[in-house]
């Protein structure tokens, strides 16, 4: 290696050389996100992606906290992954109806007839139709279902054939809490990896049992390591202009130290392409694709957040109060950094007022995007103290400006969906008259189906009906609860 070079790891892009070299002779280790993909991927990508696996044989290994972590989040994949198969349809339908009453409201406005109309809304719901079908074409095409993954998981079976001998041993009982205790200074000194999910309240140790046991079996075993991951939060990788260049220098510092070895960082589309053309593993272009959009999907997610009840609404209503600050400065007095600031403060507080209750112990589930959550954390520990105080409440005037803001909020949210309800109720309307009139006209052979296509337009119509209902009732309440709360002032 170059004089100029050495000593500096981390802060220069390795060498696509180095990262054949270790598809063909490192050890490779995966990480759960990699064990997790294989719930949303097709078939064929997935049987691909496992025959990859079985011909790296015992060059394959897992930490055991990257199996604990896949038990316990299998089911939530295949859920999550079955899911978009109903969500997106949904939102399409929303985005469909308010297309449709932008065009309602050009037709209103140059006083439009009922055929020049029709003109307008039939390719937009032709165009919808075609992408919902095609959606519907995908999911029937998928071949899991949770009730499958519960009884008999054929992914769970194949990776228990492929990786035996291969999975790391858990920590001795009495070393956890000590290993956790330095997590947590590790954290405080932003010491990677795994600090950007210390405020986590659910395993916020993971990443660094990950890393704690790939150091141990590296040293033990004098391997070098390529590890094939999609994470890339800037506590494992570094970053410059947005693209990675690699492990972070602490860590290449602290696997040289202690393994002597070379360590290496690398994703599951770059893994595939590498394994395909130096292993001639059978991988297809359409199973590099979803490793990519995959890949691009996990690494733009979010960080999960439980807090209880009363936490969480502390912690809502700061959060609300200082974005209304903010917010009433005029951008031009901002700099970059506090428009930054508060952009991220109203992720964030989007965010927490999408946050789900939960039954069992009132606690509050949301998502906070993980760009955002290192400022998220610092609020809520800067608010803590406050939040244990019950002898020092938060002031009335932050309380009532923070929900009284996300009420409003709330409410807008509410109109705007009724609109988009009502548009539908009145395109349902539309359709069930005219397939009534062609029940009518048609003659017998016809008559039957068409009159069977009104039934099911009726029952649309009914269900539009009851939501335009629902809303109308939410809106009149929550119209009535800001009534009585009266504006901040």
């Amino acid at each position: 290696m170059s004089t100029f070079l050495a000593g500096f790891d981390g802060l220069w892009a390795r060498p696509l050389e180095d990262y054949r070299n270790a598809v063909k002779s490192y050890l490779i280790v995966l990480d759960t996100n990699v064990l997790l993909e294989l719930y949303r991927f097709t078939p064929q990508a997935r049987h691909e992606l496992l025959d990859v696996l079985a011909q790296l044989d015992q060059r394959l290994w897992v930490p055991h906290q990257v199996v604990s972590e896949y038990h316990r989040r299998r089911f939530e994949a295949v859920r999550e992954h079955l899911n978009l198969y109903s969500s997106v349809p949904e939102n399409l339908k929303t985005l469909r109806n308010k297309a449709l009453q932008e065009v309602q409201n050009l037709a209103n406005r140059c006083s439009m007839g009922d055929s020049d109309k029709q003109l307008l809304t039939a390719p937009i719901n032709e165009a919808f139709e075609r992408v919902t079908e095609e959606i519907r074409r995908h999911s029937n095409a998928f071949d899991l279902s949770l009730a499958k993954v519960v009884r008999n998981d054929p992914i769970l079976s194949t990776l228990a054939r492929i990786l035996d001998g291969k999975t790391g041993e858990p920590f001795p009982d009495d070393e956890t809490d000590s290993l956790i205790t330095a997590f947590q200074e590790r954290a405080a000194e932003h010491i990677p990896p795994g600090y950007r999910d210390a405020g986590k309240t659910e395993n916020a140790h993971g990443d660094f049992f990950v890393w704690e046991q790939i150091l141990r079996w590296a040293s033990e075993h004098q391997t070098p390591v390529l590890l094939v991951t999609n994470d890339v939060k800037d506590d494992w990788v570094r970053k410059e202009a947005g693209f990675v260049v690699g492990a972070r220098p602490e860590l290449l510092t602290e696997f040289t130290s202690r393994c002597n070895r070379d360590f290496l960082m690398t994703q599951l589309p770059h893994f595939l392409g590498m394994a395909k053309e130096v292993l001639g593993a059978s991988v297809s272009q359409s199973t590099m694709q979803q490793a990519k959009n995959v890949r691009e999907t996990s690494t733009s997610s979010g960080v999960q957040v439980t807090l209880p009840y009363r936490h969480y609404t502390e912690i809502l209503n700061r959060v609300g109060a200082y974005y209304e600050e903010l917010d009433d400065l005029p951008d031009h007095t901002l700099s970059t950094d506090e428009q930054t600031e508060r952009d991220e403060i109203y992720q964030i507080l989007n965010a927490m007022a999408k946050g789900r209750r939960r039954k069992q112990g009132g606690d509050v589930s949301f998502t906070v995007p993980s760009d955002c959550f290192p400022r998220f954390n610092n609020f809520a520990v800067v608010n803590q103290p406050a939040l244990d105080d019950s002898s020092n409440p938060p002031p009335e005037r932050e309380n009532r400006n923070g929900q009284y803001l996300l009420l409003m909020r709330e409410l807008a949210t509410l109109r705007e969906l009724l609109e988009s309800a009502r548009v539908e109720r009145d395109v349902a309307r539309a359709m069930v008259t005219e397939s009534e009139r062609a029940a009518r006209e048609a003659d017998s052979s016809e008559r039957d189906r068409l009159v069977k296509e009104a039934e099911k337009r009726q029952g649309l119509l009914r269900a539009t009906t009851d939501s335009v209902r629902d809303l109308e009732t939410q809106i009149q309440a929550l119209s009535q609860q800001l009534d009585e709360r009266g504006s901040p002032t």
